[in-house]
């Protein structure tokens, strides 16, 4: 093991086989209160690395940079990379599955959505993604790993800019400053307006400044049973479900999603039988 001391860029070639590809995997805004959780790969070979090494040698953990900063060096990195990966999870799959696992989930889609899979990857903290290929857990590792390092730059610069264009669609909550995360901005924000649909509403202190209208819930629940085939079913989560997410307890959702299954099977076999009979 090489001493954590060094840069990123040798800490991952000390720690790397000759000749094997490599990448590393972090996750942007799994503490933020809206918005979605972010992760990426980054992927690095020894061609890359002999070519763009001045480069390289500049990646850090995306909380040391500058916004401006960590936008440019995300934009370069794109640009120099054999490849990378980006998924979100949303507020609603974050809600369904817990932080944790909807982190993960991120994670293996974002080696998934690779065109050069690495044969080893260096994830950032203690649990294991379980992406299929061979996986080494790095604690701190956005400071140790260059590899992970870009994933953090990719993973926060990509989350900041879906923060600002949130800022564009739900204004008023500040999105744009505080990309989410509980400052006391936002929690007075949130106070005066009540959660908007991006907001993660598991999070006790969103459930707690929460303006829910049970009336809603209530036409939800007409609206989803009124859904006549699979078609109109899956566009109510968009149309209906999404834009009201925000003024509905967490119980309610879990309710309509069960009462959503329900229906899904139904209609499945409704429109089975009338195409067997055809």
């Amino acid at each position: 093991m090489l001493s954590p001391n060094l840069n990123p860029l040798d800490w991952d070639l000390g720690n790397v086989p000759p000749g094997v590809v490599w990448g590393g995997v972090d996750e942007a805004g799994r503490g933020a209160w809206a918005g979605p959780v972010v992760a990426a790969c980054a992927v690095l070979d020894a061609e890359t690395v002999l070519k763009w090494g001045h480069v390289l040698r500049g990646v850090r953990d995306s909380k040391q940079l500058r916004p401006e900063r960590r936008a440019a060096l995300a934009a370069e990195l794109k640009a120099i990379l054999p490849a990378f990966g980006i998924a979100e999870m949303d507020s609603l799959a974050i809600d369904r599955e817990n932080i944790l696992e909807a982190t993960l989930m991120a994670m293996r889609q974002s080696v998934t959505n690779l065109s050069l899979r690495p044969r080893l990857l260096f994830i950032d903290g203690n649990r294991a993604p379980r992406t299929g290929l061979t996986e080494r857990l790095v604690v701190d590792g956005d400071a140790l790993s260059c590899a992970i390092g870009a994933a953090s730059i990719l993973a926060k610069a990509h989350r900041d800019a879906l923060m600002v264009v949130m800022d564009e669609t739900h204004p008023g909550y500040g999105f744009g400053q505080h990309k989410g995360y509980g400052t006391a901005l936002h929690r007075a924000r949130i106070r005066e307006r009540g959660a908007s649909p991006v907001h993660r509403i598991s999070y006790v202190p969103v459930a707690a400044l929460q303006q829910v209208d049970e009336d809603l819930r209530d036409l939800l629940r007409q609206s989803l049973d009124a859904c006549a085939s699979l078609e109109a079913l899956r566009s109510w989560v968009e149309r209906e479900l999404r834009p009201s997410y925000g003024r509905l307890k967490l119980v309610w959702v879990e309710t309509l999603r069960r009462r959503y299954v329900d229906r899904l099977v139904q209609l499945a076999d409704a429109e089975g039988l009338t195409g067997a009979g055809e």
